[in-house]
């Protein structure tokens, strides 16, 4: 049993090797783009849970916002579940400011400093002529990613003003498990703008998905759900599955958005 479920399929991972820590602390570098790279750190399950690693529905959604850039102008983000930072790290270079939340310590921890591994450096190796490269076309991440903790669990003691809430919210397989919807929606209520949107890729055999819709829709939000579009899938060294994308807000195409009573 996962989180009150059971599995469903082969999962393919070495559970023991991650929880003894295998690979700990790992560099992994994702592109996008032609010279566009984020280098992560990944760490060991027993510290970071199942946000201990890059999962294929973070790089789905990755290569997604790198193709749409344009919907993030000026836009203040909410990433919610971040894990390693991939999705957040990435969508920094392009909205006006996000926020990378999860709840463990180390998780935390670990988002600053691949926050910091992937932030425009102050000096570099003036002899070493890709770090000058790399380093010319990052941006100072520091200046506009914040990173919070946020348990969903605690969602109902939080006091959100209007100043507090965002344009955009999003993350990647939030909904794998009906134990976390409803807090998930509650959050999703108290930090998003009324005509905000929500985000998500995720595979649509997870239990929490059709409840999760459902609920969305009795609070008065319209959703639309549409499969992933293939070139958003493919292989950076893994295979990944194919995925569902489900946006909630108000802006044409994958429309899903609150009505206002």
């Amino acid at each position: 049993m996962l989180n009150g479920r059971e599995k469903n399929g082969q999962l393919n991972i070495n559970w023991k090797e991650y929880a003894l820590g295998a690979d700990k602390f790992k560099r992994k570098t994702v592109g996008f783009g032609k010279y566009d790279k984020r280098e992560k750190e990944e760490m060991s399950i027993i510290q970071g849970g199942i946000g201990c690693a890059i999962w294929d529905a973070a790089i789905i959604m990755s290569r997604w916002i790198f193709k749409h850039q344009d919907s993030f102008t000026d836009q203040k983000c909410l990433e919610l579940g971040s894990g390693v930072g991939l999705t957040g790290i990435l969508t920094a270079h392009y909205c006006q400011s996000i926020t990378l939340t999860d709840y463990l310590p180390p998780l935390l921890e670990n988002l600053k400093y691949n926050v910091d591994l992937n932030s425009k450096k102050d000096t570099v190796d003036m002899d070493d002529d890709e770090e000058i490269r790399v380093n010319n076309r990052m941006i100072d991440l520091k200046e506009k990613v914040d990173v919070k903790y946020l348990n969903w669990d605690e969602i109902d003691s939080i006091t959100v003003t209007e100043e507090d809430k965002y344009d955009i919210i999003f993350g990647s397989e939030l909904t794998y498990s009906l134990l976390s919807v409803d807090n998930l929606i509650k959050v999703i209520q108290k930090y998003l703008k009324n005509d905000g949107i929500f985000y998500e890729i995720l595979s649509d055999d997870r239990d929490g998905v059709s409840y999760f819709l459902e609920q969305m829709q009795e609070k008065k939000f319209i959703s639309k759900i549409v499969p992933v579009d293939q070139q958003y899938l493919g292989s950076y060294d893994v295979d990944l599955e194919k995925k569902t994308s489900i946006k909630l807000g108000s802006v044409p195409s994958l429309e899903s958005k609150r009505v206002n009573a």
